[in-house]
Parts: structure tokens; C-alpha cells; sequence
């Protein structure tokens, strides 16, 4: 699959997530939910740091700059997973924290979407982009391997 294609649909199920934790009251399903999401943006995020960006940070142009910006965007998502998972669920300051991650997922997937994909589609070929897509969907598997055992 198209690293484009499979990272928007990666994005797609993120979301997907974000609003089924907003809607779950159950403190045991909301615990479930939330560790669903911190396993997905984990798996999300380093297939993209060590696959698509050292990709399109090796381009000329706009590459180095737009890792650099996505990458500390992720570690700014990091950070907020790692605050709200110290909190109980419960906590006004969970709520607080994952209401900033929401906005802060949200800001990143629409730059994502928007300049860096459209920076790769233009330095791309399509076979490159076929290509890197199956090098993130392996490393996301084997990734997900590693987390089971």
C-alpha cells in the first residue's frame, strides 16, 4: 500500500479512537480504550520516525525542516501520554490533558496531511511510495510483536 494511503488510514483509526474515548463512561472500558490509543500512537509514530521521515529528510527542499517540526510534534504527544497515563481517569487533570493531546493529535495529523505528505507526493515517485509503505507496514508489525511478548 502507498505510504500515503496507509499513513492517512492509520490517522483515520487514531480519530477513531479519540472519539470512542470521549464517549465511554465506563471506567474500566475508558482504561481499555486509553491504553488502545497510547499502543496505536506508539506503533504510529515510531513507523513513521524511523521509516517515512528519514525518507523525506534525506530529500532536497522542505524535507529537513518538516521532519524536524513533525518530529517534535510527536514528542509533545509523547509527553502528554505519558502526564495523562499518571493520572487516574477520573481526574479533572486527565480530562485537562487529554483535551490538549486531542488538539495537539488533531494539529499534527492536518499539517501531516496537508504539507508533508503533499512535499512527499511531490519528491516521491510512486513506486518509492509504494515502497516505504511497505517498510512502515513491516515495521509496524514487527513493532506490534515486540509489544505482545
Amino acid at each position: 500500500m502507498n505510504a500515503l494511503e496507509l499513513l492517512r488510514k492509520d490517522h483515520s483509526f487514531v480519530r477513531d479512537l479519540f472519539n470512542q474515548f470521549e464517549h465511554i463512561t465506563a471506567p474500566e472500558k475508558r482504561a481499555d480504550k486509553f491504553a488502545q490509543i497510547r499502543r496505536e500512537l506508539y506503533l504510529h509514530c515510531r513507523a513513521e520516525e524511523e521509516i517515512f521521515y528519514p525518507a523525506l529528510k534525506a530529500m532536497d527542499g522542505d524535507g529537513p525542516r518538516l521532519v524536524l517540526a513533525a518530529i517534535k510534534e510527536h514528542q509533545e504527544i509523547d509527553d502528554l501520554l505519558m502526564r495523562a497515563s499518571r493520572l487516574k481517569l477520573h481526574n479533572k487533570g486527565f480530562d485537562s490533558q487529554f483535551e490538549t493531546l486531542t488538539e495537539l493529535l488533531d494539529t499534527h495529523l492536518a499539517q501531516e496531511e496537508g504539507e508533508i505528505f503533499r512535499f512527499a507526493e511531490e519528491n516521491c515517485s510512486p513506486k518509492q511510495l509504494e515502497e516505504i509503505g511497505a517498510e512502515i507496514d513491516a515495521r509496524r508489525r514487527t513493532l506490534d510483536q515486540e509489544m505482545a511478548a
